[in-house]
């Protein structure tokens, strides 16, 4: 359903601004996917730089990151459809990076996992299995959000079994 767009404000370029990630998602024609391509290089760089933030001692740094960033792309893209005047508009990546790096839960991060996490979440969240699909019926900014997380769960689960599989069948070789 589209909407007419509101008359300039500076909240409105704000918003604009944070919903896009600094006009990131203005970039045709996968914005989503540049989106969790840049989340994955960001998660390299912390890796690299602080990776203790990666050790399971320090799951509440993870958790406080995850929640934020959640809360962050709910709050903006629950003013999308008066930003934007679409209802879930392409330009909006916030959830691309939410739920890209809830795929990176309790997993080693190395670059097999960072391609195997990009993948699988970009799988899942073109796709949309039940009950992925279900997700982008909720209301405004949660619908928008929620769907990319349930697909970054998947795309956890998903990893954790591949990861677990390939040492599992490692030990018989």
């Amino acid at each position: 359903m589209e909407t007419s767009k509101k008359p300039f404000s500076l909240l409105n370029l704000f918003r604009r601004i944070g919903a896009s990630l600094f006009f990131i998602g203005y970039i045709p024609p996968a914005s989503g996917t540049i989106g969790s391509a840049l989340t994955v290089l960001g998660i390299w760089f912390v890796h690299v730089k602080y990776p203790m933030f990666f050790d399971m001692q320090h799951l509440v740094w993870f958790w406080g990151v995850a929640i934020a960033l959640i809360a962050i792309s709910i709050v903006l893209s629950s003013n999308a459809k008066n930003v934007f005047g679409k209802d879930d508009p392409s330009a909006v990546i916030i959830d691309e990076v939410a739920g890209q790096f809830i795929t990176f839960f309790m997993i080693p991060i190395s670059l097999y996992t960072l391609i195997a996490g990009f993948i699988l979440f970009r799988f899942y969240d073109i796709v949309k299995p039940f009950p992925v699909n279900k997700m982008e019926e909720m209301d405004d900014g949660v619908g928008i959000t929620m769907d990319d997380i349930a697909a970054g769960v998947y795309a956890n689960i998903t990893l954790l079994i591949l990861m677990a599989s390939y040492h599992w069948v490692k030990g018989y070789l």
